[in-house]
């Protein structure tokens, strides 16, 4: 994979999060409904992405040992429980309940948000490594070693 091919894919990054950022700002602006709908869509999204990391995992892992299918899967199972969680809490009506559950989902947004940003400086350090292995690999072809 060519070094510019990373750096389309790393911009992906900034392009995604300043859309969620624009969508985050704009939910004070929706009704309950619109709120838990736009909710169920971005846990959609959330959950087709993790798939899709899934099913890349596992193909990587054949070809190479890592971590990530370890961090994934307790991530995965961290998504499940927050969610379970959260709907579960929300049939209760009491107030302090109520309460309890908010602060639950922001720590759980707080939680996931360090957990992206954490990522990015990883998958930037995967990917200049990589092109610095690209690198190696061609300065090696060329003085026949």
């Amino acid at each position: 994979m060519a070094d510019t091919d990373l750096s389309t894919r790393f911009e992906k990054i900034s392009d995604k999060a300043k859309t969620a950022t624009d969508n985050l700002k704009a939910a004070g602006q929706r009704s309950r409904e619109q709120l838990e709908s736009d909710a169920a869509r971005a846990r959609e999204k959330a959950t087709a992405a993790a798939d899709q990391f899934k099913g890349k995992a596992e193909a990587a892992r054949d070809k190479a040992s890592s971590d990530w299918e370890d961090i994934r899967g307790k991530w995965q199972n961290h998504v499940a429980k927050v969610r379970a969680d959260v709907k579960k809490k929300k049939h209760d009506l009491d107030a302090k309940e109520a309460e309890r559950d908010a602060n639950r989902a922001e720590a759980y947004a707080d939680d996931a948000i360090d957990f992206a940003l954490a990522a990015i400086e990883e998958a930037e350090y995967a990917a200049l490594d990589a092109v610095s292995a690209r690198l190696n690999a061609i300065a090696l072809s060329s003085t026949g070693r």
